[in-house]
């Protein structure tokens, strides 16, 4: 856990507030207790995303227990564990209370729920984890299931904690009626599992690759099928730019590999012109900025008097475009690199970058004279790369039908 600095602000005679900041930084100040003397309460503000409810009640208090410290979390671990606990229980609100019984009510025409702890009940829970305070996870996690289970055994599940218990639940259980309940969380436990069970069950290298290449193919091609359908969807029914940009931002990775992080709030950086779509960095830390046209923006526009033709000026100012997010990332690369650090931790590298223009479909290129003066051009752009959508199409499609039957045969 990092470190914390706390500082006690009294807001008048009967409030205080207890403030945290992390000391590597400070702008991660935040309020985290509200103490009110003459009600008697305590409002604690849990960190965002650590626990599941922005807000839990501590009645008949007018300072702040032992169990919670002044840098803004529930002590031994507590808080960590009754998140995972509770989170997936529709609990609506928390209460721990001086005088009031261990209770868990139905929110009024709601699927929630309401639950309080008698504060002797809750000191018991943490007193039990100081006991297992160097023991392992699932010694909290037991002590955790047998505490609500006791209280609650018609809304929590008794302690499973036994391997032989675990494994005949999951087998018992494992059925696609589960599958719409699973949230992202939970697949990444799945994906985990997977690697472990692949790991530690199967010695065999190769046996391992197979299995691995087998299941990589299945989730490859069912994820590939949902998207292809709706790109195809997309064209059909002629989708806004900004709802185009949106879908690229989400399947981009699919059609190009070298990526590994998307920056969807690149345009905040890039303040001095029209809004960035995205950026995307690549395996080698290198930024690309990306400008999303429709598929029917028009390419390319007759020369008559020449019987040439040129860019469209709807290719011709998103062109510009993109050249003005050049010039804006280079002539503040060094800033534009500390920000992107400092707001996506994640280290990038600003030097030439690139700008993908996507816009456009090859139906407009109708003829040879078009299709060899749109290939002109394109390659006379200097680090400008201009994408079709049909061209795009086509990644996706290649990515489906990339042969493993070498691998999965042998």
């Amino acid at each position: 856990m990092g470190k914390y600095q706390s500082e006690r602000q009294n807001v008048n005679r009967n409030i205080v507030e207890i403030w945290v900041t992390e000391e590597e930084d400070p702008e991660s100040r935040r309020l985290a207790f509200r103490i009110n003397k003459r009600t008697k309460t305590i409002m604690f503000y849990p960190k965002e995303n650590d626990f599941f409810l922005s807000e839990v009640t501590l009645d008949g208090f007018e300072n702040l227990p032992d169990d919670f410290s002044n840098n803004g979390y529930i002590k031994q671990g507590v808080q960590y564990y009754l998140n995972k606990k509770l989170e997936t229980k529709s609990i609506a609100s928390l209460e721990i209370s001086k005088d009031k019984t261990t209770t868990i009510r139905k929110v009024r025409n709601q699927e929630a729920y309401n639950l309080t702890l008698k504060y002797d009940d809750f000191k018991i829970l943490r007193e039990q984890f100081l006991v297992v305070n160097n023991q392992s996870s699932q010694s909290k996690n037991d002590i955790l299931d047998g505490f609500f289970y006791n209280h609650f055994p018609d809304k929590f599940e008794e302690s499973t904690s036994t391997a032989q218990q675990q494994y005949r639940n999951v087998i018992r259980n494992l059925n696609s009626d589960i599958i719409e309940h699973f949230t992202p969380d939970d697949l990444n436990k799945m994906e985990g599992f997977i690697a472990d069970l692949l790991d530690k069950r199967y010695q065999s290298n190769s046996h391992k690759f197979l299995q691995l290449a087998r299941t990589k193919i299945k989730v490859d091609t069912i994820a590939i099928d949902r998207i292809l359908a709706e790109f195809q969807k997309n064209l059909e029914d002629g989708i806004s730019e900004n709802l185009w940009g949106k879908y690229l931002k989400k399947n981009l990775f699919l059609l190009d590999s070298k990526y590994v992080k998307i920056l969807p709030e690149l345009n905040v950086i890039l303040r001095g012109s029209r809004n960035v779509d995205f950026g995307m960095i690549d395996t080698k830390g290198y930024l690309d900025i990306f400008e999303i046209k429709k598929p029917d923006t028009p390419l390319l526009a007759a020369d008559t008097d020449r019987g040439n033709y040129y860019w469209h000026t709807s290719t011709v100012k998103a062109i510009v475009q993109a050249e003005k997010y050049l010039f804006n990332a280079e002539r503040k690369a060094s800033n534009l690199a500390e920000d992107i650090s400092r707001e996506e931790r994640i280290s990038v590298k600003v030097v030439k970058p690139r700008a993908i223009l996507i816009t456009g479909h090859s139906d407009q290129l109708d003829s040879d004279e078009k299709r060899d003066d749109f290939k002109v051009l394109r390659q006379s752009l200097k680090n400008i790369d201009i994408i079709l959508y049909d061209e795009l199409l086509e990644g996706l499609e290649n990515q489906k039908n990339k042969y493993y039957d070498q691998i999965t045969e042998n």
